[in-house]
């Protein structure tokens, strides 16, 4: 009984904090869209323009999702042990550390925005409105990293619907901002690109003060929220050990995606379609696996809550459950996706080339699916255990020693097509859930935690 009881509380603790955070990602989502739609109404030199400055500001924002991780790590495990003072420790440190970064790097990339800017190759026309942006989106870097990382601090306290609810309002006025100033409806003054970053901008700090309160609010914020200096050596080192293998990943798998497109692009025959086909493919792509990717989140937290209480077989059957979960859960929304693939490439472009390579994607990248799911949530669960160096090897070895130079031969030598590059993804997801997997079974991931640490 004992069995089955704690069976269905595990299965309903993963749904509780899994289906917010879809919900959540989904919400950015449409912001995401609703900008680039609403700059698609200005002009299309506007549009490219937040194509670009978005690749630039996910570079800009690595070291604020890697504090993130670092705060799921440490705060789930302290509430875990029930070591509330360090868990308000970490909370302070976290969110000190994140603003005084974000501003950093909002003053550095202020004194070099013009080699920024020629660094990301920008065309001499596109430079008014990619400097616009730019400079609007270096003044909101330092609200986006307390989004980020406030978000993940609540998140480890399993409050999740309030930052959906947070998200649901500064999206709203993100959306509203850029109907009313950036198009200028409703009889609002039509600011064009102007409009639309200030209304990022507007949302950003918004959503940042208001998750901010809720910390407040939610004890977090206390006198000793600001620990001791000796303290924070030793938090902050732990946080270090997490943080920069999780920055380490994301700079590998930012840099690699690059390649990736490189490879693409220079294919032999039709390698300009073939990317366009590519990119459009990983835009539905994007939002298909956006609860694959809340999965990730909801397993870091209940795992690193386990080891906190020191139940490491609990931390394993939570990764095994999730595991069952996500994969059939989206290997079943694969399924149904696969019929409608054809429709899905004509929602996303006109151009029937384009249409086509983009249906010969995402026949690869469905087939893929159950293997990718997978190791999203085995990320997930290193970053609960504060393993994150194991992911960081898997992304290193699957996707730099096989995806790329795998992707050049088989796409330029063997086949001379993009289905040698998608053969290479196939592959090397194969080979980095092996490695992910095999760790999960046999390393000793759990001595990461922060147990008899940072007290």
């Amino acid at each position: 009984m004992q069995s089955s009881t704690s069976q269905r509380a595990r299965w309903s603790s993963l749904w509780t904090l899994t289906w917010p955070q879809i919900l959540t990602l989904l919400v950015q989502f449409g912001i995401g869209l609703t900008d680039v739609w609403a700059a698609g109404h200005i002009g299309p030199d506007i549009q490219a323009s937040i194509g670009l400055i978005a690749q630039c500001n996910m570079v800009l924002m690595t070291i604020g999702i890697a504090t993130g991780n670092g705060a799921v790590a440490a705060v789930s495990q302290s509430l875990g042990a029930g070591r509330d003072q360090r868990a308000r420790r970490f909370v302070g440190l976290v969110l000190f550390a994140g603003l005084g970064a974000g501003i950093l790097l909002a003053c550095l990339g202020g004194i070099f925005q013009a080699e920024l800017l020629a660094l990301m190759r920008t065309p001499e026309h596109l430079l008014p409105s990619a400097a616009l942006f730019l400079e609007i989106s270096l003044w909101s870097l330092p609200g986006q990293y307390l989004l980020t990382i406030s978000t993940s601090v609540l998140r480890s306290a399993r409050i999740v619907l309030l930052p959906l609810g947070v998200m649901l309002l500064a999206g709203a006025a993100n959306i509203w901002g850029d109907l009313a100033f950036g198009l200028g409806w409703w009889g609002f003054p039509r600011y064009g690109a102007a409009g639309l970053a200030w209304a990022s901008l507007g949302s950003i700090l918004l959503g940042a003060v208001i998750l901010l309160v809720i910390i407040r609010r939610a004890g977090f914020l206390r006198r000793d929220a600001l620990p001791p200096l000796r303290w924070a050596r030793r938090g902050g080192g732990y946080l270090l050990r997490v943080g920069l293998p999780a920055l380490g990943t994301s700079v590998l798998w930012q840099t690699g995606f690059v390649l990736v497109l490189i490879i693409t692009m220079t294919l032999p025959h039709d390698g300009v379609g073939a990317l366009a086909g590519l990119t459009v493919g990983m835009r539905i792509e994007a939002v298909i696996f956006l609860p694959a990717v809340a999965c990730q989140m909801a397993v870091a937290v209940l795992v690193g809550q386990s080891l906190g209480r020191g139940d490491r077989a609990e931390a394993q059957r939570v990764a095994y459950a999730m595991l069952l979960f996500a994969v059939l859960g989206m290997g079943l929304l694969t399924v149904i996706l696969w019929f409608l693939r054809h429709d899905l490439a004509a929602m996303m472009s006109p151009d029937p080339a384009v249409r086509e390579e983009t249906v010969h994607y995402l026949v690869f990248n469905f087939l893929s699916a159950p293997v990718m799911v997978a190791n999203l949530v085995l990320v997930g669960v290193f970053i609960g255990a504060g393993a994150t160096r194991y992911s960081m090897w898997s992304y290193l070895i699957s996707v730099w020693c096989v995806r790329l130079p795998l992707s050049w031969w088989l796409g330029h030598k063997v086949m001379d097509s993009s289905s040698g590059v998608y053969w290479a993804m196939i592959i090397s997801q194969i080979v980095q859930f092996a490695q992910l997997f095999w760790t999960l079974l046999y390393a000793d991931w759990k001595r990461y935690a922060l147990t008899g640490r940072a007290s």
